[in-house]
């Protein structure tokens, strides 16, 4: 069998960078440089086409890291007795975080349950304000486009509580 041309050229590179099992990096402009998979490939010209050619040169695609303070505005579901929407003010350290909710005058430390490069999961422990605000619910964040997608779940005399928002650097 000689070497496919035309059409059966494409089917034969779309098998090949398909059965890698993941989506490739597109070629936007010529001698730009993608890291796909840890090594690095260099768009070229190939007729008309733009294509990505394995370059042999590992490659790390830098994580916006969680750690810092983060701040933003919560949504409750169902709404407590001070409101729907209010305040957040999280600092995420290496191992554990703190929790502010200005707007209703309460907040505490929340203890690390699980983390990786782009997530982290944490128990809150209300320190002061347990009147107002809800004690020992579960934090999930994740780092999405330089932003942390912020999710609360607990519940209070046996009612299930979820409070979502979008947290950015101030």
């Amino acid at each position: 069998m000689g070497r496919p041309t035309g059409l059966g050229a494409i089917i034969f590179a779309i098998s090949i960078f398909g059965a890698t099992g993941e989506a490739f990096s597109q070629c936007v402009r010529e001698g730009e440089e993608l890291c796909q998979g840890g090594q690095t490939y260099r768009c070229e010209k190939n007729g008309s086409e733009l294509t990505p050619i394995f370059q042999n040169a590992p490659c790390v695609v830098n994580v916006p890291s969680l750690a810092g303070a983060w701040v933003g505005n919560g949504h409750q579901s169902p709404a407590g007795a001070s409101g729907a929407d209010w305040s957040i003010a999280m600092t995420i350290n290496e191992g554990g975080a703190s929790i502010d909710y200005p707007s209703l005058g309460c907040g505490g430390s929340l203890s690390e349950i699980s983390r990786d490069d782009t997530s982290a999961e944490y128990r809150e422990s209300i320190t002061y304000g347990q009147d107002i605000c809800i004690d020992g619910g579960t934090i999930t964040v994740r780092s999405f486009k330089g932003n942390l997608s912020w999710v609360w779940v607990g519940q209070a005399a046996g009612q299930p509580y979820n409070a979502v928002a979008v947290l950015t650097r101030p």
